[in-house]
């Protein structure tokens, strides 16, 4: 009771119907940011949960790569304007993997199947892939460069797809998404309508 009439209100898990009195459940998992990783609704409450190669934590919110006996540690692949460095988690053995010889946007990613990196760098007047070998993140060796149908010139991100080797990068000046092989002889537009200065891509070869 209040003093302008009655209010309804619900237990935690539940929120107030459309005809004011009534309670039904809430989804929790509409909201994003509820899990890291997978969220099930359920009746009054949620559950979160994690993919495979993943440990969920104690808060029961958040996962964790499983970090099995022999495994290297986890690392941190940095590009900048004029370096690739890699690092701990916790920011700690910070060192230069390879110097730039021209400074431009950066984007690099890491095929893990393959254990290389690949990275764009684009300038005002040229693009360029490049992709080298990284055993044991020590250091760089058979780098080389991948020549691409379409031009790199303006790309600001690029994303590896892990299961088929496929390339797709984000062109900010011709607003567009493409994707080339991995070869780099064939590429096509993926998405061109409707982006105004896209600036990044994520990709989840499972969806395909």
């Amino acid at each position: 009771m209040t003093r302008n009439g009655t209010f309804c209100f619900c237990a935690d898990g539940f929120e107030v119907g459309e005809d004011g009195t009534s309670c039904r459940d809430h989804d929790e998992c509409a909201m994003y940011g509820t899990c890291s990783q997978t969220c099930t609704n359920t009746y009054g409450s949620y559950r979160c949960s994690c993919t495979e190669g993943y440990i969920l934590q104690p808060d029961r919110i958040s996962c964790k790569a499983k970090q099995d006996p022999g495994d290297s540690r986890p690392m941190l692949l940095i590009g900048g304007s004029d370096r690739i460095i890699i690092t701990h988690l916790n920011g700690t053995g910070l060192q230069p993997l390879r110097s730039l010889s021209v400074n431009g946007t950066l984007a690099l990613d890491f095929q893990r199947n393959q254990e290389s990196v690949c990275w764009t760098l684009s300038t005002e007047s040229s693009g360029q892939l490049r992709c080298a070998e990284t055993r044991n993140l020590r250091g760089f060796t058979r780098e080389q460069e991948i020549r691409t149908q379409q031009s790199l010139q303006h790309v600001e991100h690029m994303a590896i797809d892990w299961l088929t080797g496929n390339f797709y990068f984000v062109d900010t000046i011709n607003d567009k998404i493409f994707a080339c092989n991995h070869g780099g002889d064939t590429c096509v537009t993926i998405l061109q309508l409707d982006l105004l200065n896209p600036k990044g891509i994520a990709l989840d070869p499972l969806m395909g």
